[in-house]
């Protein structure tokens, strides 16, 4: 059984996957034994856009007619084909904010056990919105930003990797959110002072994601709202 499958490119324009394999390629080919790497969204990829018909992360189960939903079907027959112990996918941001971790289930022990190997300090929980958590019991994301991609980023990386594979647990105590709602622009445009992680008065919640350009072009929403909870 294939250990974990690490999901990439499913925004063809954010990097992190594609570096993560090329860094792992060329510095901890070891770790190539028990990672398999696909290609979630090719055509996005080669275009260097976010997705080519349909946001792939809102196609899974969906009745699109597009590229991206029939991909959809493509990783999730490849899912139950692989049947990976654990699914990883990559994510980057234009916004600001701290690297985090991306998870629908806290209660899967699979995923609880790569967030207590990660040295990584956030953790959001998400509920499933037709995306790849849908298809994947056992799922844990990377959410970084643009700026934060560098060879110390990858090698942290590939050490949550080799942690998890040893069932090893970070000293990192972790801190966590959950999204409560998204954040208007008008709500930006009456608060110019917000700032993603910080909790804000205005809102009653933390700001996350503001600044982010895929969000910006939507219009319809500028950021999430998020909580802190204890677990």
């Amino acid at each position: 059984m294939t250990k974990i499958l690490a999901i990439i490119s499913t925004h063809g324009n954010e990097l992190l996957g594609p570096n993560v394999l090329s860094y792992m390629l060329n510095k901890r080919s070891e770790l190539l034994e028990y990672v398999d790497f696909m290609v979630a969204n090719p055509r996005a990829y080669s275009q260097n856009v976010r997705y080519v018909e349909s946001d792939l992360n809102r196609s899974y189960g969906s009745d699109l007619d597009t590229y991206e939903a029939q991909r959809s079907k493509t990783i999730e027959d490849r899912i139950k084909l692989l049947q990976p112990e654990l699914i990883l996918d990559f994510h980057t941001t234009t916004a600001e904010q701290p690297d985090l971790l991306i998870t629908a289930n806290i209660e899967d022990k699979i995923s609880r056990a790569f967030i207590n190997a990660s040295a990584i300090k956030d953790v959001l929980v998400v509920e499933p919105l037709n995306d790849i958590t849908t298809v994947a019991p056992h799922f844990v994301a990377y959410e970084v930003p643009n700026s934060h991609l560098n060879d110390d980023l990858y090698e942290r990386i590939c050490t949550d990797i080799r942690k998890y594979l040893d069932g090893k647990v970070s000293d990192q105590e972790h801190t966590f959110y959950k999204m409560i709602g998204k954040i208007l622009p008008e709500e930006v445009q009456a608060d110019s002072g917000l700032e993603n992680f910080v909790y804000s008065n205005t809102l009653g919640a933390i700001p996350s994601f503001l600044g982010e350009e895929a969000y910006r072009q939507d219009g319809t929403y500028a950021g999430f709202k998020l909580e802190k909870f204890m677990k």
